[in-house]
């Protein structure tokens, strides 16, 4: 059996914008994974307003940096780190451009591959930018006074620097933007965008694990 760390924010966790609850199991894309892929185990490690490696002094313990080395002792061994996150860190508050973003994200990835952690086995990795926020319903729900049409141009830029550092620090990459897009509140996934996104992990994957 494989073992696939989600290390994400809300849309990993499975926020729904129209309830503000979570969304339940077969819903969210991780648990579609998890259904679809029965010979892996998915951890579902996400958590609201998760940050690459920007402290928010609104909401403690969002620092992605802080965390992701619990994560990864806890689970240890892992085949495979998914790491998607960025969308907080564009944030009107943070003034991070695309570029800084995704420094913020290698620094994730070189704590994956960190030797004194000193897991079990080194985990491969793969980073997926995240769909970019809508401008459109952001500006008319409850998110507008977090994000605005800087963090929605800040979030479309994220991939072509989410790509080229992946392929500087040789690591897999995906952008979600392809199959999927922000959802009610231009931020989060609706139910639909959950199982886009599932469906090209399923495909993927598994490819990415008997590379490895």
């Amino acid at each position: 059996m494989k073992t696939i760390l989600c290390y994400g924010d809300s849309n990993t966790w499975g926020y729904d914008p129209v309830t503000a609850n979570r969304y339940p199991r077969g819903v969210r894309w991780t648990s579609l994974l998890q259904a679809a892929l029965p010979e892996h185990c998915i951890l579902e490690e996400g958590l609201g307003g998760r940050t690459t490696v920007f402290e928010d002094d609104l909401r403690p313990g969002r620092r992605g940096l802080d965390y992701l080395p619990v994560a990864l002792k806890t689970h240890d061994p892992i085949d495979l780190a998914v790491l998607m996150l960025g969308t907080n860190d564009c944030k009107n508050r943070f003034r991070a451009c695309a570029e800084e973003i995704a420094e913020g994200m290698q620094a994730l990835v070189e704590t994956v591959r960190c030797p004194t952690l000193h897991l079990r086995q080194q985990p491969d990795i793969l980073v997926i930018a995240p769909a970019p926020m809508v401008m459109e319903p952001l500006a008319r729900g409850g998110m507008r006074h977090m994000f605005g049409a800087e963090s929605v141009e800040t979030s479309r830029l994220l991939t072509q620097f989410y790509a080229e550092m992946a392929k500087r620090m040789g690591v897999h990459f995906f952008d979600a933007g392809t199959v999927t897009a922000a959802g009610a509140d231009g931020v989060h996934l609706s139910p639909d965008g959950h199982a886009a996104l599932a469906g090209a992990l399923i495909k993927l994957l598994p490819e990415l694990l008997a590379d490895a």
